[in-house]
C-alpha cells in the first residue's frame, strides 16, 4: 500500500493543525504508513516518530500574507517535483494555501488525484480586503481541479456553493476527537494558576483575533457577579487591546491572560462554564474538547459549526446558543447555567454523550474511506 500523503501550510498552533494531528495519530496506530509535507516550518503539535516529515521551506510562518500568496507557485513547482520523485498517487491537502499549492502543482504537470479540505467559511474573504479578494480568485479557479473538496461542517459547504456553487465532488467529514486523550489529559493538576473554591470561571479557549470577538466576554463580567472570572488561554495580535480593555474597565482581578498552553484541558476542566463569542466558525474543535472536558458549553450562533454541534435537531439541545453581539443573551445564558446545578448536570450529561458522535474512531474510518479509495 502506498503511503498516505498529507499537505499542509505547518503545524503550528491551531485548530485545523491540531485536527490532522490527531487523524495522524491514529492512522499510525492503525499502522499505516503516513508522510506530511509542509510548506513552512512551524511546529508546535508533535507527530508520531514513524511520520515522514517533508518541508518545501525554511520559512516560520510569521511571514508577510501576501508574500505567503505570492510563493504559491514556488512551493506548487516544487510539489510538482517531489510527487514525480517519490511517484505520490494522492495528497490530500488542509488549509487554503496548502489547497492552493496541491492543485496549483497540476499546472506544473503533477499527476497526482487531489483532495481538499476546508478548514473555514470562505465568505469570511470578502471582508479581508484585496488579499481576501485574491483568495476568493484562486477559491474559484482552483477548486473545480480538485478531485474531492471536503468541509468539516454543512454550512461550510452551504457556504461555499452559495459563493461557487462548485460541481465536482464533496463531503462532510467532522473533526475527529481523541476523546480517551483529552480525558487524561484533563485530570493533570494545574501548577500555572491557582483556582479559589469560592470562585466561579468561564473560559475561553484560541486565538485572541478580531473575529473571536473576545472582548463580549470581558465586558459581560460588569453584568456578572464580582466572584465570576474568565480565563483566557491563547495568543493573538488583539491581546494588548484586550488587557487594555480589561484595565480601563477595572475587571484585571477577574480576567487572566494564559497565553498559548499546550494542555488547555486541564483549565477547562476546572473551569464552569466554556463560552465562544466567535463571529464565525468552521467547526470549531473547542466546543467539542469542552464537551469532552465535562464543562457547560455556550456560544455563538455564527456560520457555521456551533449549531450543528450544540444543537443538530432542536434549539438548546447540548449547549446555549445566542446570537453573534448579543452580550444580554449570553450573560442570561451564563447566569441560568450557574444558577440551576440540576440543569447543569443535564446539559453536562448530554454533551458527553454528543461528544463520542465524534471520536477520532469513528472519524478516521470516514476519512479512510477517501484516503484509502483507489
Amino acid at each position: 500500500m502506498n503511503k498516505i500523503v498529507f499537505l499542509i501550510n505547518s503545524l503550528s498552533s491551531g485548530g485545523a493543525e491540531k485536527v490532522l494531528s490527531v487523524l495522524i495519530s491514529e492512522l499510525v496506530k492503525q499502522n499505516y504508513k503516513v508522510e506530511v509535507i509542509f510548506l513552512e516550518k512551524n511546529d508546535f503539535y508533535n507527530l508520531p516518530k514513524q511520520v515522514t516529515k517533508t518541508y518545501l521551506s525554511t520559512f516560520n510562518g510569521n511571514e508577510n500574507s501576501f508574500l505567503k500568496l505570492l510563493y504559491v507557485p514556488i512551493f506548487s513547482f516544487k510539489l510538482k517535483n517531489y510527487i514525480k520523485l517519490k511517484n505520490i498517487k494522492l495528497i490530500q491537502s488542509h488549509i487554503f494555501r496548502a489547497n492552493f499549492v496541491n492543485i496549483m502543482s497540476k499546472f506544473f504537470g503533477a499527476n497526482h488525484r487531489t483532495q481538499l479540505v476546508n478548514v473555514g467559511r470562505i465568505s469570511r474573504y470578502k471582508e479581508l480586503g484585496f488579499n481576501g479578494k485574491l483568495n476568493l480568485l484562486l477559491i474559484k479557479k482552483l477548486y473545480p481541479k480538485a478531485d474531492l473538496i471536503i468541509s468539516k461542517a454543512k454550512g461550510m459547504q452551504d457556504d461555499t456553493q452559495k459563493l461557487f456553487n462548485f460541481k465536482n465532488k464533496q463531503i462532510i467529514i467532522n473533526n475527529p476527537y481523541d476523546i480517551e486523550g483529552i480525558i487524561k489529559l484533563s485530570k493533570e493538576k494545574v501548577e500555572e494558576f491557582k483556582f479559589k473554591k469560592n470562585k466561579k470561571y468561564l473560559v475561553s479557549v484560541g486565538r485572541l483575533i478580531a473575529l473571536k470577538r473576545n472582548h463580549e466576554l470581558i465586558k459581560s463580567l460588569l453584568k456578572l457577579d464580582n466572584d465570576i472570572e474568565v480565563l483566557f488561554l491563547g495568543d493573538g495580535n488583539k491581546r494588548y487591546d484586550l488587557e487594555n480593555l480589561t484595565n480601563d474597565l477595572e475587571l484585571s482581578n477577574r480576567v487572566h491572560f494564559l497565553g498559548n498552553i499546550k494542555n488547555p484541558y486541564k483549565f477547562m476542566s476546572k473551569c464552569n462554564i466554556f463560552i465562544s463569542c466567535s463571529e464565525t466558525e468552521g467547526f470549531p474543535n473547542v466546543l467539542v474538547e469542552a464537551m469532552i472536558c465535562g464543562i457547560l458549553v455556550i456560544s455563538s450562533d455564527c456560520i457555521s459549526g456551533p449549531r450543528e454541534i450544540l444543537a443538530p435537531n432542536v434549539d438548546n439541545e447540548y449547549g446555549l446558543l445566542f446570537e453573534v453581539g448579543d452580550r444580554k443573551k449570553m450573560v442570561e445564558h451564563i447566569k441560568t447555567l450557574l444558577a440551576d446545578e440540576i440543569l447543569a448536570k443535564k446539559y453536562i450529561k448530554k454533551a458527553k454523550q454528543r461528544a463520542d458522535d465524534f471520536s477520532v474512531d469513528k472519524i478516521v474510518e470516514e476519512y479512510k474511506k477517501v484516503l484509502l479509495d483507489e
